[in-house]
């Protein structure tokens, strides 16, 4: 499966038209031809032919978005195939992107009568001052809405259209999301005043402002399919060797991929994303990789654009909130939180969510490895769920699951005797988490791990949990661990668990992240 356990594909077919003729865009000057049509009609309905029989037995993506350069959903055709596709139990979301000038009810009606579930249904709208007004747009925005179907609404932002998007944003319902895409053809940065009056229409326009770099470890589990099967990790990236429909025929094509299900009932996703690009340098781009955050801001599936609302959030450190970047040789790499990261952080913040770390890490090198983080977090679990605090407006509590001082010494000494070096961790004078170290790359085996286990049970009578990470055994209390220290938390601030989201990268994660629901695996 994918970086996030979750898959998407998108799709994009030979259509080159539009009904619509803004200045700006370059498919409003091609008018489509039955030719053209009918091999537009032809590449969706092999495209969804193919895809149908995995996603019918789970095995294939769970999200399906349409990107056309044109305007698709004028055309019946796309209509019916995703709703053959949604009447599907493995297929959880599908959409695209669209003018929203399609006739609704009619349409509504073709995706229906062809197996279509509308809460599956994900619109993403782009508002076109020069073909329609806002008046009528926003009116489909709030049929659609009434009859079940989530969508966002969007559009570019060009610093003369401020007033006219500013009365699109009081003219729609609060719960459709308004956003802006920053305009690639503005040929200057934005001044402060613009990007303030950017930012308070879409809260999440700060976004469209950093620059991405781009990381193909990062674009595991998602592809970009063309109509005639060529395939790349994204819609801005180069195309790769392997071709869509060939997946389905050849196993030995199958073989050095991702797999989704067996022969002839898989869809392939490239092992090795390869990349020649130096950004991220759109949403389709950025908004599809596995960064935790763009799930915590926008669900499951983010290029759908479409925000979640969450409580709290607690994180690992290593692997979900630091990445290791690899240098420009392949082989060197750096450890760092990308500067998009720290703005979604920066966003949830201000959108009144809590953020909390829960790592393995000891407190002090938790915050240290977070420095430049750190003021956004209000506590956390930390050593393992050895240590947990909440820093509150008005209030601190903390937790401490300590370990015997008189079980100290045997601990010191076996870690002696095993080579390593020895590490405890304390707070307020109490000790609540032992580390045995070992050098870089020599990492614990599953046996030495049951030993040392076996150890501690019959030494320190039942009462220590120990668990491995790469080259450090840890060792903290029994009843110490992130899931317990999590609803700890949860019940300081008084919120159900049902509104809140947890991701981590490591087995020693799986207990909260099931509880919480969010799971992040790099």
């Amino acid at each position: 499966m994918n970086a996030m356990g979750k898959t998407m594909i998108l799709y994009r077919g030979s259509l080159k038209s539009c009904n619509y003729h803004c200045s700006y865009c370059p498919f409003s000057k091609h008018r489509g031809i039955k030719a053209e049509y009918d091999k537009d009609r032809s590449q969706w309905e092999s495209f969804v032919d193919r895809l149908a029989e995995p996603v019918e037995r789970g095995r294939g993506p769970g999200a399906l978005m349409i990107v056309p350069y044109g305007e698709a959903l004028i055309h019946s055709w796309y209509w019916e195939g995703l709703g053959r596709l949604s009447a599907l139990n493995g297929m959880e979301a599908l959409g695209a992107q669209t003018n929203l000038s399609f006739p609704v009810e009619r349409f509504l009606d073709v995706y229906q009568k062809a197996g279509g579930k509308k809460e599956k249904l994900r619109l993403w709208a782009t508002f076109h001052p020069e073909m329609t007004e806002a008046e009528s747009f926003v009116e489909t925005c709030k049929h659609l809405l009434e009859k079940g179907v989530s969508l966002c609404a969007g559009a570019v932002g060009v610093p003369g259209n401020l007033p006219g998007i500013r009365r699109l944003r009081e003219m729609l319902p609060e719960d459709i999301y308004l956003w802006i895409n920053k305009m690639d053809g503005l040929r200057r940065p934005y001044t402060q005043k613009e990007r303030e009056a950017f930012e308070e229409i879409d809260p999440f326009f700060r976004r469209e402002l950093v620059p991405v770099k781009a990381e193909p470890d990062r674009c595991r589990g998602r592809i970009f399919v063309e109509g005639d099967g060529k395939v790349h990790n994204c819609n801005i990236s180069p195309v790769r060797k392997e071709n869509w429909y060939d997946c389905f025929l050849e196993q030995e094509r199958c073989s050095a991929k991702e797999t989704i299900g067996s022969v002839k009932e898989a869809v392939c996703f490239p092992e090795e994303p390869v990349c020649s690009r130096r950004l991220c340098s759109c949403y389709l781009a950025y908004g599809g990789r596995s960064d935790v955050t763009s799930r915590l801001l926008f669900g499951e599936y983010p290029l759908f654009r479409i925000p979640r609302a969450v409580k709290a959030v607690f994180l690992d450190i290593d692997g979900t909130l630091v990445w290791k970047r690899k240098g420009r040789s392949g082989e060197q790499s750096t450890e760092e939180i990308s500067e998009l990261t720290k703005v979604d952080l920066e966003i949830l913040k201000g959108r009144g969510t809590s953020l909390f770390f829960a790592t393995a890490l000891p407190y002090e090198a938790a915050l240290k490895r977070c420095k430049e983080i750190r003021c956004l977090f209000d506590g956390g679990v930390f050593g393992g769920g050895g240590y947990v605090i909440w820093r509150g407006k008005e209030e601190t509590r903390q937790k401490l699951y300590p370990i015997k001082e008189e079980w100290c010494q045997s601990l010191k000494k076996l870690g002696r005797n095993l080579g390593c070096r020895v590490l405890l961790y304390r707070r307020e004078g109490r000790i609540y988490k032992i580390t045995f170290l070992r050098p870089k790359g020599k990492e614990w085996g599953e046996d030495e791990v049951k030993q040392a286990a076996a150890w501690c049970r019959y030494r320190c009578e039942n009462q220590i949990r120990v668990l491995a990470e790469n080259h450090c055994l840890e060792m903290v209390a029994a009843g110490a661990n992130k899931a317990e220290g999590v609803k700890l938390l949860c019940s300081w601030l008084k919120i159900s668990l049902a509104d809140v989201l947890a991701a981590g990268d490591s087995a020693e994660d799986e207990e909260m992240v099931e509880m919480c629901g969010l799971q992040f695996t790099p």
